[in-house]
């Protein structure tokens, strides 16, 4: 069986012994982006200029790139997909548009995907009003990184990041300028009240296009008194020229660290760029990226997912600088610090204990200039409200250049001991803020923002191993006739507690092909390994929360007493892949098991799957009654444009009947008229929903599922 890599497909096979049974784990990359589908757009674009000099490393926010320096939404600020990037943070370009969704024009030949554009800078003078010339030296610089790169060498196939990109996808660079004309670009469009009744053929003059004559046909039946929308305005834009300066075909970064024999540090790469061409000393010059990625044809719309990205970081353009300027002036963090807990990045309150407290943190540092640099050291830890639980004194030390030494790896301050606990307060939840500095003692530092790189250690009312952001999609495909596949998470307590449900995140897949049904299992612990089932909850799908980063909640039909061991999971008897969010940069291997043949096996993809047990005492689940008083059926179910509501005949009350979306939110509401109703539900976005059925004194709940 052969499955093809562009959609980050990565197939990993566990033989059961001789006898060649064996099973398979998928990683697929993100059908959309949660981050930025929850994230406000901040750029419009502007036409005042910035002045030199033009510097983002991408160190102190994620998201959309900062509206002071951009003036697009396209690239996704993160410190997620990027490995050893230069300085922590990055821009990726990807298969995802501005609204965190693939591009609607996406295909598998290369297309145009996202662009990176520069606000325009001012090279034509300086904030003071001297001019600029070529003698001024002036430098365009930056570090890109393809995709799907491993931090081990010899790269670790199961513990890649991202998607590589193909040969012939690409990463172009380009100077321009508004050449002070306009293009067209399309048309505003207004109603117009239809006058009499057309049928399919039959045309229309555009009025609001006159003198010019332009027919709209029409292929649908439209009658008197009913609207359509006309072109009714030209639009246009500010022309612009631009000049194609450097491209790179799609790489793997495997190379780059074979080529570099010696220290295999080549993780990104950094490209400098004279300014000599004098139609750019203007005061409305600009510059951007672009990329063109490409979909695998692999047929299946549950693979087709994000693709082909590059990371970009530490762009500058600025004066007085040369060919042989190669490394910044700078010490920073490479990537995010970690939870202070043993095992997990979130824990019930009530369950914390000081054993849970790791011994050191693990802090990836590096000093990116071309000299040893004495650098400090400390951390503080307060309480949400600011008030101080622990601090560290400043403690020096020298760093050496990462080439030819690679990431400052002094434990004093990349393994700090943890010499404090959390103090407990009584209330059921708690936010500690961690902070981590790292910068140069003195003077000889360019960027102090990537200095400092705080956490949020959060206690509520689940455990968790994931950091709440999905790299990937996880799912597990059995070769078996009739599979049966279970995945189960393992979680340790202090002390028995209430299970009342367990939130889960899932990847969305092209046309929803991953709604299909699996059983939510509860089990205890049998030596190791899942034991006896304790709970279930049957018939349930996948879905999303109207917060793209919030997880959907399944909650049990009964809260159950689970033991110190317990582990939650699913199992499925098909092989659709449910596309489980997979956050890659936690490791909670040794916290979970999959089993496709009857034998509970290790995973070997590095990473954690999103899925949180809901413990401690009762709480408001949500604002739909869920008292079962009396049945009915629902069919088909799941529905693309209608359901039929059946009660028995015999046993049928009035009911009024409310579809609620999963937030609690109503979305419709009908009478019921006898007992057997037919309802459309073709306006409702897919997904599940609640359909509720109340009387007089009683109240009945279904979930339906929106395809």
């Amino acid at each position: 069986m052969k499955f093809l890599r562009k959609t980050l497909l990565i197939i990993f096979v566990a033989l059961l012994g001789v006898n060649l049974s064996f099973a398979q784990e998928i990683l697929t990359g993100l059908r959309h982006n949660p981050v930025l589908m929850n994230k406000q757009k901040n750029n419009t674009k502007s036409t005042t200029p910035v002045y030199l000099p033009f510097f983002d490393d991408f160190s102190n926010y994620t998201g959309y790139p900062k509206s002071s320096l951009w003036n697009d939404n396209q690239a996704f600020v993160n410190n997620s997909f990027p490995v050893y990037p230069p300085s922590i943070g990055v821009a990726t370009l990807d298969a995802l548009d501005e609204n965190g969704q693939i591009y609607a024009h996406a295909e598998t030949r290369p297309f145009g995907a996202d662009t990176l554009t520069s606000r325009p800078i001012n090279l034509e003078y300086d904030e003071f009003g001297y001019p600029y010339y070529p003698s001024d030296s002036i430098y365009f610089s930056f570090y890109y990184q393809p995709g799907g790169a491993s931090k081990k060498y010899p790269p670790v196939e199961w513990e890649r990041i991202g998607d590589k990109p193909e040969s012939g996808d690409s990463l172009i660079l380009e100077f321009g300028y508004p050449t002070g004309g306009f293009v067209f670009v399309g048309y505003d469009y207004c109603d117009y009240e239809l006058t009499r009744t057309y049928n399919v053929g039959d045309s229309l003059l555009n009025p609001y296009l006159l003198p010019d004559t332009v027919y709209f046909v029409f292929d649908f039946y439209a009658v008197e008194g009913e609207s359509i929308m006309l072109p009714c305005d030209s639009l246009w834009a500010p022309e612009y020229h631009w000049d194609h300066i450097w491209a790179t075909p799609g790489c793997k970064v495997d190379d780059w660290l074979a080529e570099d024999a010696e220290h295999h540090l080549t993780y990104f790469k950094k490209v400098m760029i004279p300014i000599t061409n004098l139609d750019y000393f203007r005061d409305d010059f600009q510059f951007r990226f672009r990329n063109y990625a490409s979909l695998e044809p692999n047929g299946y719309d549950g693979w087709a997912s994000n693709a082909d990205q590059w990371h970009i970081d530490y762009v500058m353009l600025e004066e007085n600088m040369t060919c042989h300027d190669l490394y910044p002036d700078d010490v920073t963090f490479v990537s995010p610090t970690t939870s202070a807990l043993k095992n997990y990045q979130s824990m019930p309150w009530n369950q914390f204990r000081s054993s849970d407290m790791k011994d050191k943190f693990d802090n990836e540092l590096a000093n990116i200039s071309s000299q040893a640099k004495n650098v400090t050291y400390n951390y503080r830890v307060t309480t949400e409200e600011g008030a101080l639980v622990a601090e560290t004194e400043p403690t020096s030390e020298n760093a050496y250049p990462y080439y030819n030494n690679g990431l400052y790896v002094n434990p004093v301050h990349t393994q700090p001991s943890i010499a404090f606990v959390f103090p407990s307060d009584g209330e059921d939840s708690a936010i500690f803020k961690i902070t981590h500095v790292f910068n140069v003692t003195g003077w000889g530092d360019d960027c102090e923002e990537n200095d400092t790189c705080v956490f949020y250690q959060k206690f509520y009312n689940y455990y968790a191993y994931d950091d709440g952001t999905a790299e990937a999609g996880y799912s597990l495909i059995s070769t078996l006739t009739n599979p049966e596949t279970y995945l189960a998470m393992r979680f340790n307590m202090a002390q028995s507690d209430t299970l009342r449900g367990v939130r889960m995140w899932f990847n969305s897949v092209l046309n929803d092909a991953n709604i299909e049904p699996f059983t939510l299992m509860v089990w205890n612990d049998m030596g190791g390994v899942p034991g006896d089932v304790i709970a279930y909850l049957s018939e349930q799908y996948p879905d999303h929360a109207a917060n793209p980063l919030d997880f959907v909640s399944y909650y049990l039909d009964e809260p159950i007493v689970v033991p110190t061991t317990f582990y939650v999971g699913i199992y499925q008897n098909h092989n659709v892949p449910l596309n489980i969010g997979f956050d890659q940069n936690n490791d909670a291997r040794a916290h979970w098991l999959y089993s496709t043949s009857g034998e509970w096996r290790e995973p070997f993809l590095l990473g954690a799957p999103m899925i949180r047990p809901v413990l401690g005492k009762d709480f408001d689940k949500t604002s739909v009654p869920q008292v079962v008083a009396f049945d009915f059926q629902v069919y088909p179910n799941p529905a693309t444009d209608q359901i039929t509501i059946l009660q028995d005949p015999y046993e049928m009350v009035a009911a009024e009947a409310v579809i609620f979306d999963v937030t609690g939110r109503k979305v419709a509401e009908f009478t019921l008229d006898n007992y057997q109703n037919t309802v459309n539900i073709s306006h409702l976005t897919s997904g599940m929903y609640l359909l509720q059925l109340k009387s007089d004194h009683q109240t009945a709940v279904k979930k339906i599922i929106k395809r």
